[in-house]
């Protein structure tokens, strides 16, 4: 009983020292609060997201948008970028000591970045902008108001996203790393385990398919020990919280011991936006695309080159026979930890198993190629993590390949042999009831079409030949535009909005698009006075190149 509390205390002592040593690796530098309220999140950095790692953190606004949102440090802004989708309106400021920090899915920007902004917006003719404003036109200090939070871009909710990332490498660090002022007195919670049979010959509980165990009070509940055999690996499902909110968000460290000796490790401190797409090769994948509960692996697969992960052995579990002390421990950057501990029961007399198929293997690490008279395929080398049994179903009209519930890494291209060259004719990819549920951006290049994608499935061609829709908001003929905004509402029924234009009298003006809402609007500021009448003139194409328009007058006095 002593020698076991000597173990927990020492391994508490090295947590602790662990910490200490990430926290003070960057304290020349104080992440504070950007916002004027306590800081809640519903979100946090590298919590799992659908492909990717979140790599900020995600602060609550009270449902509200319009709160002013500060610098945290002197800087300049070093970029501004506007856009329908992803962050949205986003500033990002550069600071002496090597880090930049960004404020994303902002509502309005302070009056000198949105200056800055428009004139950008009308040399270009695009509310869609990327610029990098040099270090003395946007000179910021601390604390000193940028912006104001919003619900822009891909925001599920009003918030403002919070990125540290370091300058030269623009790699995104955790912002907790820099003193970030984050209640937090909740414990990580390990929901459930998962133990994988890794070869054919392995079992879990007489079974060759992974078996998954509930927990409940750090044991598995029902479940004294688990009978395996043969080589094996160990999943977990869990999250964490932080004082104030209920979102069940990431886990910042996870750590396997096997019988007392460190086995396996993740921590989210630094992930590289490179890596970010490999979140789909630590989690179970396949499971998560039937049950949308993510099981995060505590073994490597082949094509996963994560580095915030550590593996002996590649997580790899040989075990010899006998019983074997397995201890996991969630932890979070505030110091609270949960410990599972359970016991597997190996027997190690199982024999070698061979493959009972002589089905053709994709191997992960080798370009693979498929042509036909009618299609072509690359799935170029690393764009599977493991290697995969081949499947390809060439039906009249459509060709299937693999599954859609196998993640890859990056595109592979696809072409369709089609010399009828007909009009707005596209690649979709089909659902399970054979219609389209998305289309790929499509090149023609002689008689056949090509595309990308980054998921596998059926795929076949299409045609989007319909107009987008254009809808009047508030818009009427011969209205007197005063303090609000003009709107439209403008839907697109299969390809989707590739851009939009206003012209006033022939001049073009700056509107603002958002997709989640389908509405285009156009500040009353970007009209000019007049006592005639002035004619306003609306665009929309779509990804096919089709084409709506709208024309209409108003009056601005």
């Amino acid at each position: 009983m002593a020698r076991t509390h000597i173990i927990s205390w020492l391994i508490f002592v090295v947590f602790i020292h662990a910490m200490t040593e990430l926290k003070c690796q960057d304290s020349d530098f104080n992440a504070k609060n950007p916002l004027e309220i306590t800081p809640i999140l519903s979100g946090n950095f590298g919590e799992l997201r659908p492909n990717h790692f979140h790599a900020g953190l995600d602060l609550k606004t009270g449902g509200k948008t319009g709160l002013p949102v500060h610098s945290v440090a002197p800087g300049y802004v070093s970029r501004i970028k506007i856009s329908p989708y992803g962050y949205g309106k986003a500033v990002y400021i550069t600071h002496e000591n090597g880090y930049t920090t960004l404020f994303g899915h902002l509502d309005q920007l302070n009056d000198s970045i949105k200056r800055y902004a428009r004139r950008i917006q009308y040399e270009q003719e695009s509310f869609a902008i990327d610029v990098s404003p040099g270090k003395l036109d946007l000179i910021v200090k601390e604390d000193q108001i940028i912006a104001y939070s919003g619900n822009t871009g891909g925001s599920g909710g009003p918030h403002v996203h919070f990125e540290v990332r370091e300058t030269d490498s623009e790699v995104p660090r955790n912002p907790l790393l820099f003193q970030f002022p984050l209640s937090d007195q909740k414990d990580p919670v390990i929901e459930a385990v998962a133990i994988v049979p890794l070869k054919p010959e392995s079992k879990v509980e007489g079974r060759s398919t992974t078996q998954r165990f509930r927990v409940s009070s750090g044991k598995i509940a029902g479940h004294a020990q688990i009978e395996t055999s043969g080589e094996i690996g160990i999943e977990i499902s869990g999250y964490d919280q932080q004082d104030g909110a209920a979102n069940r968000n990431g886990i910042f460290l996870l750590e396997c011991f096997i019988d007392g000796q460190k086995y396996g490790r993740f921590v989210a401190d630094s992930i590289p936006f490179d890596q970010s797409r490999y979140m789909n090769a630590l989690i179970d994948y396949e499971h998560y695309y039937r049950t949308s509960q993510r099981f995060m692996r505590l073994y490597r697969l082949p094509g996963n080159s994560l580095e915030n992960v550590w593996f002996k052995n590649n997580g790899y579990l040989n075990l010899i026979e006998g019983q074997h002390e397995v201890r996991i421990v969630a932890s979070d950057f505030s110091g609270n930890s949960t410990t599972l501990e359970f016991t597997i029961s190996s027997n190690s007399t199982t024999t070698t198993k061979t493959r009972e198929d002589n089905s053709e293997l994709i191997p992960w690490n080798i370009d693979y190629f498929y042509e036909s008279d009618k299609y072509k395929i690359h799935i170029p080398r690393g764009a599977l993590y493991d290697n995969v049994e081949l499947s390809l179903n060439e039906g009249e009209n459509t060709l299937e390949i693999l599954r859609r519930q196998i993640p890859i890494q990056k595109p592979f291209s696809i072409q369709i042999y089609s010399p009828e060259q007909r009009k707005g004719e596209l690649i979709g990819l089909m659902n399970s009831s054979g219609k389209v549920s998305r289309v790929l951006v499509t090149k023609r290049n002689g008689n056949w079409l090509s595309a990308e994608s980054k998921s596998f499935g059926t795929f076949g061609l299409t045609a989007d030949v319909t107009p987008p829709v254009i809808r009047l908001g508030n818009f009427r003929n011969g209205m007197n535009v005063s303090n609000s905004s003009v709107t439209f509402d403008i839907q697109d029924n299969l390809s989707g909005i590739e851009k939009f234009e206003v012209h006033v009298d022939g001049k073009w003006v700056l509107a603002e698009y958002e997709p989640k809402e389908n509405l285009l609007f156009i500040n009353p500021m970007e009209f000019t006075s007049k006592s005639e009448e002035q004619h306003l003139s609306l665009r929309v194409v779509d990804m096919a190149g089709n084409v709506a328009t709208f024309e209409g007058t108003f009056y601005k006095r």
